[in-house]
């Protein structure tokens, strides 16, 4: 499982991170034109590194949730590549909602009730790492699926020995 997953191990925290960057991006260039103009570019680097840590976050919950899915359901890797990426996609977006809700617990037990905002979004996180989740192992899986070509043994394999 290891060997054909890897490449999400990796590519998935960096790519939180960039989503979790460009939401900021697009609530900037959406927002009010004075408050953009009052920004300053510390302000701007601490709420891209605060949006991009929540996006790291919600990557980490949606890798463990879709490699405990896939690893609880077909650990020897002997279903069909759809069944591994839904069963990854659902994983991934599991993993998220149990980050969501538990977070909404503890915030509604410590502060204000913002339970339901944060349960709301929650939910859209959910479904964007489903699909983002869908799409990752679908790649791994196409990629595992090519055949390899077989290694040509050189015709002269003794030429430079006899040299």
């Amino acid at each position: 499982m290891f060997h054909r997953y890897w490449r999400i191990g990796l590519m998935a925290p960096v790519l939180g991170f960039l989503l979790g960057a460009a939401v900021f991006g697009v609530m900037a260039m959406g927002g009010n034109s004075q408050t953009r103009s009052g920004t300053t570019v510390e302000s701007v680097a601490r709420a891209v590194l605060g949006f991009g840590s929540v996006g790291l976050a919600v990557s980490l919950a949606a890798l463990i949730g879709g490699i405990m899915m896939v690893a609880c359901i077909d650990p020897h890797l002997a279903k069909t590549s759809g069944a591994r990426t839904a069963w990854a996609a659902l994983g991934a977006a599991s993993g998220v909602l149990v980050l969501g809700i538990v977070f909404a617990t503890v915030q509604g037990r410590v502060g204000d009730n913002w339970a339901s905002l944060i349960v709301s979004f929650t939910v859209v996180l959910a479904i964007v790492a489903g699909i983002v989740a869908a799409f990752l192992v679908y790649r791994a899986e196409r990629r595992s699926e090519r055949i390899r070509p077989a290694r040509v043994e050189h015709p002269l394999p003794g030429a430079w020995l006899e040299f």
